[in-house]
């Protein structure tokens, strides 16, 4: 009877660590200011259907004297993927199909990184709405779920106003 009870205590600790390594998002939500603007952003390390890393940036900016902008930036691992900066990034949203618009600067040409103007995609979306990324990449295309907290963690970003002017 003891052994039964060592077993069964020893399946679920496992099945506790494998939901917790499987199932976790390492995200954070932080504010920056500087003297030209005010950003606010959601940091995210997700991992695509091929389980390669990905850091995933969702931020608001709010420049002096220009409208805010909501981009997504996508950093993958160098030497592992490249972006095709050529098409837009798609997103998967309950039977739609949508898309963010490349915005990578010139100025920053990184393979492995791409940035993604991703206010024209919200204002087609509910707050409850599941989330797939497309990501469009030199070897073929890799999908990448949004975990339920990140995209409503991105709806507490889009909808943040900053108190007071920079």
């Amino acid at each position: 009877m003891e052994n039964l009870a060592r077993l069964w205590k020893s399946c679920v600790l496992a099945m506790l660590i494998w939901v917790i390594s499987t199932h976790s998002v390492l995200a954070s939500v932080h504010t920056y200011s500087d003297a030209n603007s005010i950003l606010y952003r959601s940091l995210s390390k997700l991992q695509d259907e091929r389980d390669r890393a990905w850091q995933v940036v969702f931020y608001k900016r709010f420049p002096i004297g220009q409208p805010d902008a909501i981009h997504l930036r996508l950093v993958g691992f160098p030497g592992l993927v490249t972006l095709n900066h050529d098409q837009t990034l798609e997103v998967e949203a309950n039977r739609s199909l949508l898309s963010a618009k490349d915005v990578t600067s010139q100025d920053f040409p990184i393979a492995h990184v791409g940035e993604y103007d991703f206010k024209p995609v919200l204002n087609q979306l509910d707050t409850d709405t599941k989330l797939t990324l497309i990501l469009h990449l030199s070897t073929g295309d890799t999908r990448l779920k949004i975990p339920e907290e990140t995209a409503l963690e991105w709806w507490r970003v889009a909808s943040w106003q900053p108190d007071r002017a920079p």
